[in-house]
C-alpha cells in the first residue's frame, strides 16, 4: 500500500460503496448502523459526560494487530460518519475490502471530533473484526479447495456458505464470504427452491415432493434436493432434480454418486455439505462435484484483532 493508493472516504463515496457492495439502498444500512449504535450507547457514554464540551479534534488510526483479509472498511467509515452527523470528519484509507493486510498496517485513518469518534469506536471495530474474520476463514478454505483440485487436475468446485448466519447480520456476513472469493448460496428461503429432509417428510418422500415442485414452482426456478444416502440420491436423480445436495456422505458414497450422475444422460449438479472442515475439505474437493457448502465459513470464523488509536493534534 502506498500513498498513491489513498482514497478519501467522504459521505458520497461511502454511500456509493455501500450500495455497490451490499446491493441495497444506503438507507437500509444507515438504519442498521443506528440500531447498533443505540444498542452500544444506551442512554449515552457516561465517560463522555465528564468531559468538557466542545471535545477536541483528534487524529484517528485503526491499526491491524495481525495478518488478515480485510472486510467492512466502508461500514467502519459509515459508523463514524453517523456519529459525526454534521460535524466535520475526514477519513481515508489505502486499503480495500478483500485485500490482505499485515500486522501494523493502518487500515483507516483521519481526523474527527473526539466525542464522535469514541461513540463509534466499538461498533466500527466489532463489525470489521467479525467480517474480516469471516473473509479470512473463507479465504483459507478456498485455498485448500483450489490446491486440491489443481493437484487432482480437475475443475475446482465452487465453495459456498449457508444460511447459518447471525440474525440481523446475514447481508454483511454473506458479503464477507464474497470478499474471499466464495460464491453465495441462497440468501433466504425465497431465493431458491430447496427440498430438505423435513420438507421431504412433510411431502411424503422425494418423488411426491419433486412432482409437486415441478407443478407449482415458477418456470425458471431450479430445484435442489437434499439426500442423506445413495438410495435417496437415485430417487432425486430419477425424479428430475436440477441440483442434489449430498449431506454427510462418505468419500466412497460421493464417488459412487458422481459416477451415477455421469451415467444418467443429463446435466445434474452435485453439492456436498455437512461437517466440512479444513482437515477434510481438500479430499472432497477432488472428487468431481460442483459445489461445496459449509456453514463453518461463518459460524466457525474467529474475529481478528483491530485497535483504534486517538492522537491529539498539536
Amino acid at each position: 500500500m502506498t500513498q498513491s493508493d489513498l482514497q478519501v472516504l467522504s459521505r458520497p463515496v461511502i454511500e456509493s460503496q455501500l450500495a455497490a457492495q451490499f446491493g441495497v439502498s444506503p438507507q437500509r444500512i444507515w438504519r442498521d448502523i443506528d440500531t447498533w449504535l443505540e444498542e452500544d450507547a444506551g442512554g449515552g457514554d457516561v465517560s463522555l459526560w465528564t468531559q468538557p464540551y466542545p471535545t477536541p479534534r483528534m487524529r484517528v488510526d485503526i491499526i491491524a494487530k495481525q495478518d488478515f483479509i480485510l472486510c467492512g472498511l466502508s461500514l467502519m467509515a459509515a459508523v463514524f460518519q453517523r456519529t459525526h452527523g454534521s460535524v466535520p470528519l475526514e477519513l481515508s484509507s489505502a486499503c480495500a475490502d478483500g485485500r490482505a493486510v499485515r500486522s501494523g498496517d493502518v487500515v483507516l485513518s483521519g481526523e474527527g471530533d473526539a466525542r464522535c469518534l469514541l461513540l463509534g469506536e466499538r461498533v466500527a471495530l466489532n463489525l470489521s473484526a467479525r467480517l474480516s474474520g469471516i473473509s479470512t476463514k473463507a479465504a483459507q478454505m478456498l485455498r485448500l479447495v483450489e490446491a486440491a483440485a489443481a493437484q487432482a487436475q480437475c475443475h475446482p468446485p465452487q465453495l459456498l456458505e449457508t444460511r447459518k448466519t447471525t440474525p440481523g447480520l446475514r447481508l454483511y456476513e454473506k458479503y464477507a464470504t464474497r470478499m474471499a472469493g466464495v460464491r453465495n448460496h441462497r440468501h433466504s428461503l425465497d431465493t431458491g427452491l430447496m427440498l430438505k429432509e423435513n420438507h421431504l417428510r412433510s411431502f411424503g418422500g422425494i418423488p411426491a415432493a419433486l412432482a409437486s415442485a415441478r407443478r407449482q414452482s415458477p418456470l425458471l426456478t431450479r430445484i435442489e434436493v437434499e439426500v442423506t444416502q445413495l438410495s435417496e440420491f437415485k430417487q432425486a436423480l430419477e425424479g428430475g432434480a436440477d441440483v442434489i445436495m449430498l449431506d454427510n456422505f462418505s468419500v466412497a458414497d460421493i464417488t459412487a454418486a458422481v459416477a451415477e450422475r455421469s451415467r444418467c444422460g443429463r446435466r445434474v449438479e452435485l453439492e456436498v455439505s455437512g461437517n466440512l472442515t479444513e482437515e477434510n475439505i481438500a479430499k472432497v474437493a477432488s472428487l468431481g462435484i460442483d459445489y461445496l457448502s459449509s456453514g463453518a465459513l461463518i459460524h466457525q470464523a474467529t474475529w481478528v484483532d483491530l485497535s483504534l488509536q486517538l492522537h491529539r493534534k498539536f
